[in-house]
């Protein structure tokens, strides 16, 4: 059987048409946790899920003791189901082998799912997890849960407010993405407290504003604003509020070059008559497609000269931060000096 979609899998779980090998694997943690959750829902009854339900942690389990589990037969119900969460199989051949040996001669009331989570599986980049994603489709499946895009998340807000009794407009939907993140689970919680919030009402930007956990990257993006604008003194406000915070230098650093990165790509897009949506082909934009919207907005009165040249200072703190011992705060304050500065001098 060849990768499943998302859209796939969900029909494999309501038909009961299960196969008996699955890899979850993708960005999104949690759709993994999700459809392992609909699996074990359809195939274990509870009532005998000591005997038919066997899950291992793979920094705590063997292949063999998984493949042990695997061999059982189920007792009272038609399938069995083996859950291994992390196992590290881009790490020892002789695992693979093992496993490539058990495919040969499934027990048809076997359901094994191998769900990687913290562990990163790369099969565009990595060969090993190529070859093991290969054995695994043959076997059975394999899913890549990626993120939703924007649109898709506005459409999940949308539906989750109405089944809240709550309205939100797409607007605002996108505006929740913005100021959260993209991350499903952190959406549903914020959703849950604005929709409390809101008492059946409409959710507002207001009440968005008012209530939300903002993300680093978004409190970030507001230094970014006042950066651009060359407003110090607010660019300095929110950075001694970020360490008050405990926010690291590096990651405060990290996320305001990606903000200068994104202006310098949507820059070269558009100089090369290109639509700047068009980079969502060929960078990881998937559910903050945003972030593009943003950058074409703030990048409109920056040369691609000085983006460089900002880039150059954001390259050089990097550098600094990761090979000399010199406090990370006092870099991070002197490269905002410098980007002030040279936005000033534009």
């Amino acid at each position: 059987m060849p990768k499943l979609t998302e859209k796939e899998l969900k029909e494999q779980i309501k038909t009961e048409n299960f196969s008996n090998v699955y890899m979850l694997y993708g960005e999104e943690s949690y759709l993994k946790e999700y459809y392992v959750g609909k699996l074990k829902e359809k195939l274990v009854d509870s009532a005998f899920a000591d005997f038919n339900f066997h899950q291992h942690e793979g920094k705590n389990s063997s292949i063999d003791d998984i493949l042990q589990d695997a061999e059982m037969l189920p007792m009272m119900s038609e399938y069995s189901l083996v859950l291994v969460h992390d196992y590290p199989l881009d790490k020892n051949q002789g695992d693979l082998k093992a496993l490539k040996e058990f495919f040969k001669d499934i027990p048809p009331s076997c359901v094994l799912v191998f769900w990687f989570d913290s562990i990163e599986v790369d099969t565009k980049k990595s060969a090993k997890w190529r070859a093991i994603e290969k054995e695994f489709s043959s076997a059975g499946c394999s899913v890549n849960l990626e993120k939703r895009s924007e649109s898709e998340l506005v459409k999940l807000i949308l539906s989750s407010a109405k089944k809240r009794s709550c309205t939100i407009t797409s607007q605002n939907a996108a505006y929740i993405i913005s100021v959260v993140g993209s991350d499903i689970q952190t959406i549903f919680s914020e959703l849950e407290k604005f929709c409390a919030f809101a008492a059946g009402g409409e959710i507002t930007k207001e009440i968005i504003d008012d209530l939300a956990i903002k993300s680093l990257q978004a409190r970030v993006y507001d230094l970014s604003k006042f950066i651009l604008k060359g407003d110090g003194d607010n660019a300095y406000k929110i950075l001694e509020t970020l360490f008050a915070q405990k926010e690291e230098p590096i990651s405060i650093l990290a996320v305001i070059s990606s903000t200068y990165v994104d202006m310098y790509r949507v820059k070269c897009a558009k100089a090369a008559g290109e639509n700047e949506m068009n980079l969502t082909e060929f960078f990881t934009y998937r559910g903050r497609e945003f972030l593009i919207r943003n950058a074409a907005r703030d990048c409109r009165t920056i040369s691609i000269a000085s983006l460089r040249s900002a880039l150059d200072h954001l390259t050089e703190a990097d550098m600094l931060m990761k090979s000399t011992s010199v406090d990370g705060k006092i870099l991070l304050e002197e490269t905002v000096a410098k980007l002030l500065m040279l936005k000033r001098s534009a």
